[in-house]
Order: structure tokens, then sequence, then C-alpha cells
């Protein structure tokens, strides 16, 4: 199996070249999003708990995100709680930076009610 072309081993060279960058983008991408889904979740979780007052909820909420290193102060959490409901709420942003050369800003919102 010959593993060179016409013109020499340039199109291996590149798709790997190629592969390694998508990778790379991939990871650098996918750590937020990871992040943003399991305070999601958690978020959800704590909201099905029975607190009577917003600062347990406010805790708990923040205690997690601070365990994901998400960017969140406890006055940026805001949580409503009534008769049948709990809303729990915040939002933060990140900026994925791409080998120095780009950055992306990524705006994330968690809205939960249970």
């Amino acid at each position: 199996m010959n593993i060179r072309n016409e013109r020499g081993s340039i199109k291996p060279v590149l798709c790997i070249i190629l592969l390694i960058v998508s990778v790379y983008i991939g990871y650098q991408f996918t750590l937020p999003y990871y992040r943003y889904f399991t305070l999601k979740s958690e978020a959800r979780s704590i909201a099905r708990l029975s607190y009577r007052g917003p600062d347990r909820y406010r805790d708990l909420v923040y205690a997690e995100a601070r365990s994901l290193n998400i960017p969140v102060k406890p006055s940026d959490i805001y949580v409503v709680v009534t008769n049948r409901q709990v809303r729990i709420s915040t939002s933060w942003s990140e900026v994925v930076d791409l080998a120095g050369y780009y950055q992306v800003p990524l705006d994330f919102e968690v809205d939960v009610v249970e």
C-alpha cells in the first residue's frame, strides 16, 4: 500500500493537520457547553427539592456552579419560590480562545421552572 500520491505526501499531512485542528476546536467548545448542560440539569434537580426560602436554593446552585468553574456570583442567581413552583435562573458569558488568534464569546442562560 502506497500512501504517497503522485505529487508527494502532502494530502495525508493536510488530512492529519485538519483532523488535529478539528479535534482541538471541538474540545474547546465542548467544555463550556458541558458546564452549561450540567448546571442546567443540577438546577432542575435542586428545584425539585422542597425548601421554604430561596436562599437554600441559591446556595446549592452557587455551590454547583463553583464546582464547575462557572463565573457566577450568588447575586447573579435569581430564585422565586411560590406555592407550587420554584424558578431558578442565571446567566453568564464565557470566551473560547482558539490558540490566541480568535476569541468566540458564548452566552449561556439557565432558566428552570419546576
